[in-house]
């Protein structure tokens, strides 16, 4: 065969392996759940946040790009911005955008093969890693298969997004690898590309932009993986290059997605959950020992899934996305990798000592998540990568001995937490019980079952299969590269058996916690109808617990909304105003009127075929509220203490007086007084017309509830007679106003608004700690508040600037190798 042939058969299976790769692990993780789409049809059903978020925010994202709605969103929670509260989630993520190529009503039935496409993504980006350190394609599909069917990715299909970022990391890496292999004294020649800089930059900027939550992660894990790698094994020169370069990329990268990542920003800064920081023994200690066993577990057996943990369970891990096995494999690889380079200095296995250290000591394990307090594995896919490259590497050199001592030490892993199962222990009652140290039995024994089926293939293929076929090895094809021989095959695809059982056992075990009749309902209640209430004056609505978001697929701004990243203000508004502390949800006590009649809620929606704690039918609801109709399985019912949007107060309340009341014990007379701040009570003295109130005088007089009633027709009175959003703010007209006041609007009083009344730029003041009002005169006047998401202008400079450098990288490189040429 000629040179010319040789070069053409090489180029083509740079091209075609990746294509495989992809179309072959799209298919396996359809293969995975096809069982679950023929028993319980499509639209797939999973639980959880999956069908509470994951689903609900596709549809309302987009529903928002096709109305043109891309900066203020007002059907999400009280209002927020599009970046800022769908970044973390989907806003960056190339595959939502995907959806977009398709009707709305075709999204839940995508989400499955959604979820196919970003494990192909993570296969294919894992292979193109892991090609680089073996000689044969089979192993490096392998690797890039056992990367993407992992017990990570198995565990988290619950939070479809966390997928998206995971799947494009071993393309991050790699990136990151070029460029140091343009300084590296041990790098060959044939590493060497000069494009490298552009492409780390544009990985950076990609990467940020898909989560800027697991891209702080990964910052983290490439300076100890550059330590690692580079730092020792090369001299001060080569270290100041590599590690300029790197940052100089990563800052070129930053500023590309400036753009996007400020306006992220903004949305989220001020969020509590940020200021939780990980302290005193907690940054040593985890709160109980089973979390230890939990993480070696988290090795040795399929994955428990997401909030509902088995063996060694605690509360802490309930959301942590704790798993770490390889399908079949498990830790077997990684023993047999040690065992092989016992007296080697070797990168990998410093990497992974170094992740193991991290993973067992809290304070270390915080720092992939921002230090937050909060237990979380979420960077556990970093070190997972390089695991599947240890065991695609040792697989690859044949029936080691090394592997078949692999192969026994994760068949003992595994027997020892069957063995702890089978413990005796005491019950409630003080009995002597076996099979009762695990929660969720009926998932832990299909995790039993998975795993032992996993195990028998992994000593059928280290221990059964003949080293070789028919007396001989397979050599080296006429390109240089080593042959596949029908061992190899063999190997692969049991590699593509297990990955499949793998995906499915946990696929099961979350899809099936759900009834088949709770998956009607919800597809018969939130995707394929909707309870129609007039919206012809904008109000808010809410559902029971059993039906959280429910409102935001259909399209009904509302105050019960399940979402982490809504601005600071809604916090400060419940914590300051109502004495609520929220968390991850915004769900008003049932007895708050008052705070439903001020955000203007109108409708409450009880499901009736599904809610078996019904308060509002048995009449113990939120005062003020009415039965109206029942509609798409929910009873409907009208407060007839709304308030709409854009209203004045007689009265104002200072917050440090606010604050000598206990919040919660006084809701009615949120409807009687506005909290202000002490400085903005002072600004504004006589002009307004409003009398202050003290805390005395509200704890003199407290409201009856026909008290409150009255206070809210007072309100109702003085509302806006028009009241018109858009995605860029809002527009009204004011009622027929006595005399000077503030007009109050439950809006979050974010950065990034700005109010003109009757043409006239007027200052806002935030009201009720995180809400906004409007100053006017008596009268009926205009008023327009406009939205600019808060740094839009600075990132839009930001990536300008990024562009700039990055243009001059590339003009400068395309000299030099035209030079060179």
């Amino acid at each position: 065969m000629s040179e010319t042939s040789i070069s053409r058969k090489n180029k083509e299976n740079k091209v075609y392996a990746p294509v495989i790769m992809f179309a072959s692990a799209f298919l396996m993780y359809v293969l995975a759940a096809l069982p679950i789409f023929i028993g319980r049809g499509l639209p797939f059903f999973y639980y959880g946040d999956y069908n509470v978020q994951q689903i609900p925010f596709y549809l309302a994202a987009h529903r928002a790009v096709e109305n043109g709605e891309f900066f203020w969103n007002w059907n999400i929670d009280l209002g927020g911005s599009m970046a800022g509260d769908f970044s973390f989630y989907l806003w960056g993520s190339p595959f939502f955008w995907v959806t977009m190529l398709f009707p709305e009503n075709y999204i839940p039935y995508l989400m499955p093969f959604l979820m196919a496409l970003k494990y192909a993504t993570a296969a294919c980006c894992a292979y193109l890693y892991i090609r680089r350190y073996v000689h044969k394609y089979s192993y490096a599909m392998i690797g890039g298969y056992l990367f993407a069917f992992s017990g990570f990715n198995a565990c988290n299909i619950v939070f479809n997004h966390f997928t998206d970022s995971v799947a494009f990391f071993p393309l991050f890496l790699l990136t990151f690898e070029k460029l140091m292999a343009q300084d590296d004294e041990n790098a060959a020649d044939c590493d060497k590309d000069p494009f490298s800089f552009i492409y780390f930059a544009c990985m950076t900027a990609f990467m940020s932009v898909v989560n800027y939550y697991f891209f702080f992660g990964q910052v983290v894990f490439l300076i100890i993986y550059y330590i690692v790698r580079y730092g020792r094994n090369n001299g001060v020169k080569a270290n100041l290059r590599m590690f300029n370069k790197a940052l100089f990329g990563g800052i070129t990268g930053v500023l590309l997605a400036g753009f996007f990542l400020m306006q992220a920003y903004a949305g989220i800064k001020g969020n509590t959950r940020l200021d939780n920081y990980i302290n005193g023994y907690n940054m040593l200690i985890y709160p109980s020992e089973k979390l230890l066993w939990d993480i070696v577990k988290s090795v040795s057996m399929l994955p428990d899934i997401i909030g509902k943990g088995t063996l060694f369970y605690t509360g802490t891990v309930k959301n942590a996305s704790l798993a770490a096995y390889i399908p079949m494999f498990g830790i077997s690889g990684v023993v047999a990798y040690f065992l092989l380079n016992k007296k080697k200095k070797n990168w990998e296995k410093t990497m992974l000592i170094i992740c193991g250290v991290i993973a067992f000591l809290p304070v270390f394990n915080a720092a992939f998540s921002m230090f937050n307090s909060s237990y979380y594995a979420r960077w556990y896919y970093m070190p997972i990568l390089l695991m599947c490259l240890m065991t695609a590497q040792v697989t690859e050199r044949g029936k080691s001995p090394q592997l078949k001592k692999g192969a026994i030490v994760a068949v003992i892993m595994f027997l020892f937490f069957l063995l702890v199962y089978l413990l005796p222990s005491k019950n409630d009652d003080g009995e002597m019980v076996f099979f009762n140290m695990t929660e969720n039995n009926t998932i832990f024994l299909r995790d039993v079952l998975g795993t032992a089926i996993l195990c028998l293939m992994l000593l059928a293929v280290v221990f059964a299969l003949p080293r070789n076929f028919k007396g001989k090895l397979a050599g080296k094809n006429e390109n240089g590269h080593y042959k596949t021989g029908l061992r190899d095959g063999i190997i692969l695809f049991a590699v593509i058996i297990s990955c499949i059982i793998s995906t499915f056992v946990p696929l099961k075990n979350g899809s099936g916690i759900i009834s088949n009749r709770g998956k009607e309902k919800w597809q018969e209640q939130m995707l394929f109808n909707k309870v129609n209430v007039d919206q012809s004056k904008f109000c808010r609505g809410e559902v029971d617990s059993t039906s959280t978001n429910y409102d935001m697929a259909w399209g009904i701004p509302s105050i019960h909304c399940f979402l982490s990243t809504v601005p600071s203000e809604i916090f400060d508004f419940l914590y300051g105003s109502c004495g609520i502390t929220r968390t991850v949800e915004t769900n008003l006590p049932v007895d708050r009127c008052g705070a439903r009649a001020i955000l203007s809620g109108r409708y409450y929606f009880e499901n009736a075929d599904i809610s078996k704690n019904r308060v509002f039918h048995e009449g113990e609801g939120t005062d003020g509220y009415f039965f109206l109709k029942n509609e798409n399985g929910f009873d409907v019912f009208d407060n007839l203490n709304f308030i709409p949007m854009g209203f004045t107060f007689d009265y104002y309340i200072t917050q440090s007086e606010w604050e000598d009341l206990e919040a919660k014990e006084h809701d009615y007379d949120l409807a009687r007084v506005l909290i202000i701040s002490d400085e903005d009570a002072l600004k504004l003295g006589d002009s307004i017309a409003m009398k202050e109130m003290t805390a005395e005088d509200i704890l003199n007089n407290e409201m009856s509830y026909l008290e409150f009633s009255d206070e809210c027709k007072k309100r109702a009175a003085t509302s806006c007679s028009e009241f018109t959003t858009d995605t860029r703010g809002f527009t009204a007209t004011t009622a027929m106003l006595k005399d000077s006041t503030l007009v109050f609007f439950s809006v979050p009083f974010t950065e990034g608004f700005s109010c003109m009344v009757d043409g006239q730029e007027t200052e806002m003041i935030k009201a009720d700690y995180g809400l906004m009002a409007v100053p006017v005169s008596g009268g009926v006047h205009e008023i327009r508040v406009t939205y600019e998401p808060e740094g839009f202008t600075q990132g839009l400079v930001m990536s300008i600037a990024g562009i700039f450098i990055l243009g001059i990288c590339f003009v400068y490189t395309l000299k030099k190798v035209n030079k060179n040429d």
